[in-house]
């Protein structure tokens, strides 16, 4: 089969374009809630930071929890396989439920140890609690959503995320303007009213995905049953279990590692985590496009590969591993461009101007590598079910690398520019590993076509 240019450029737009309005609009919500509540101080930056991190754990867990379906259901989704798409929408969906029980127990009954591990500042802990004892109600409507918007994306139907993001954005953006500093009438909460706008926000969009998926359209694809669940063999929960465990075991040991660089920061104190949750924010807006292109790719590739085209999964891979490395260096320049922008958005003190523009410059340059490093692994090697190679080579990366060298930088009195540098040690480290790994085509494999 010759390579059609014009049914690869449509595809690629059809399934990325909703998956980056919806990554935005998450990405969006965070630096919203950072913009307005740095006007509270840094204190209150580094509560939510805090919070953030947790999150950002807790969302791991999820996407982790998630990943065998994208894999699973876009190659069976390539095969027409309605009946399995829908076994594996119904497993994944209440794993990922059960799983955001579990935090949302330790977010209402144990804030007090989360804090402690990266705060001992009485002004940081006391915002932090009552954050955590709001936005716990989040957790499990959020993993409901978030289960079934990954699997439509799977099927080539990513714009009920996209719908259902924006609209509970423009929830959010209103009750963040409102019950953070006291505006519209409403009573000013602080970072409690923050955690308020986004339950609110999220219950909305639960609302919508729900009811579109098993109310509105009644014959949907993703409408499973209990049936569903109970058909489920355990020769096909071992195929599925044997891909998806490394990818889950990936996501929430990187998720981990990610938190442990912000235990790193806080050895240099309050501005330092505040700083770090600046740099996180903006580096996930800037790599926006990338991971987007790498989401959208790995779903083009695992149709591919379900289909049976094994050639054409690979001349895929080469074609949209050239467009994420670009929109990195474009990316990343602009990002660099921005600088000014940045600081003044972010209300970052004069006496810190100069140590952020280092940090910004450090996420710029290294956007690139970053860019192309996250497309393999997400797009090609997973695509394939290469899941433990992947896992392997981002466990050690990050845990026998980046991680030692920030926390040595960080008890060395190390600048935080350049902690910020150590971070992305990881990335050089992974690049030696997966580019050989992708140029070898081991990982494109047809996995559905005997379950």
């Amino acid at each position: 089969m010759n390579f059609d240019r014009k049914r690869f450029y449509k595809s690629l737009f059809f399934l990325c374009i909703p998956i980056i309005v919806q990554n935005l609009i998450s990405t969006l919500v965070n630096m919203i809630d950072t913009v307005m509540i740095s006007s509270l101080g840094s204190p209150a930056i580094a509560a939510v930071g805090i919070a953030n991190q947790f999150f950002f754990l807790y969302t791991m867990v999820i996407v982790g929890v998630c990943s065998g379906a994208t894999v699973f259901i876009s190659q069976f989704f390539g095969k027409r396989d309605t009946e399995n798409i829908k076994r594996v929408a119904a497993f994944t969906t209440t794993a990922a439920l059960v799983s955001s029980i579990v935090f949302f127990l330790l977010a209402k009954f144990g804030p007090m140890l989360l804090v402690g591990i990266f705060s001992k500042d009485p002004q940081v802990i006391r915002p932090a609690l009552d954050y955590f004892e709001i936005i716990a109600y989040a957790y499990p409507l959020i993993a409901i959503s978030m289960a079934l918007t990954i699997c439509s994306r799977s099927i080539r139907r990513p714009y009920l995320g996209m719908v259902s993001s924006a609209i509970a954005l423009v929830v959010n953006v209103i009750l963040n303007y409102g019950l953070i500093l006291g505006n519209l009438g409403m009573p000013a909460l602080g970072v409690s009213g923050a955690a308020i706008a986004t339950c609110a926000a999220r219950v909305v969009e639960v609302i919508i995905v729900v009811g579109y998926i098993f109310i509105v359209e009644k014959d949907h694809i993703l409408r499973f049953n209990i049936n569903h669940i109970r058909s489920i063999t355990w020769d096909f929960l071992k195929q599925f279990l044997d891909k998806s465990i490394p990818m889950f075991t990936n996501d929430v040991v990187w998720a981990i590692g990610t938190i442990a660089y912000t235990v790193a920061y806080s050895v240099a104190g309050t501005e330092a985590i505040a700083a770090g949750q600046i740099a996180g924010t903006t580096s996930n807006l800037f790599l926006l496009i990338s991971i987007c292109i790498a989401n959208g790719g790995s779903i083009m590739l695992g149709i591919e590969l379900g289909s049976g085209r094994i050639d054409m999964a690979i001349t895929y891979a080469k074609k949209l591993a050239i467009l994420v490395f670009i929109s990195g260096l474009v990316m990343g320049g602009f990002l660099i461009l921005s600088i000014p922008g940045l600081i003044n958005i972010f209300h970052i003190a004069p006496d810190s101007i100069n140590l952020m523009t280092k940090v910004f410059k450090v996420i710029g340059t290294f956007m690139a590598l970053k860019s192309i490093n996250t497309f393999i692994v997400i797009s090609v090697l997973r695509s394939g079910g290469d899941t433990k190679f992947a896992m392997i080579v981002e466990v050690i990366a990050m845990w026998c690398f980046s991680i030692p060298a920030t926390f040595y930088g960080a008890y060395h009195g190390y600048s935080m520019w350049i902690l910020v540098a150590f971070t992305y040690l990881e990335e050089i480290v992974k690049m030696f590993a997966i580019f050989p790994r992708a140029l070898s085509k081991k990982w494109a494999n047809n996995l559905v076509n005997h379950m």
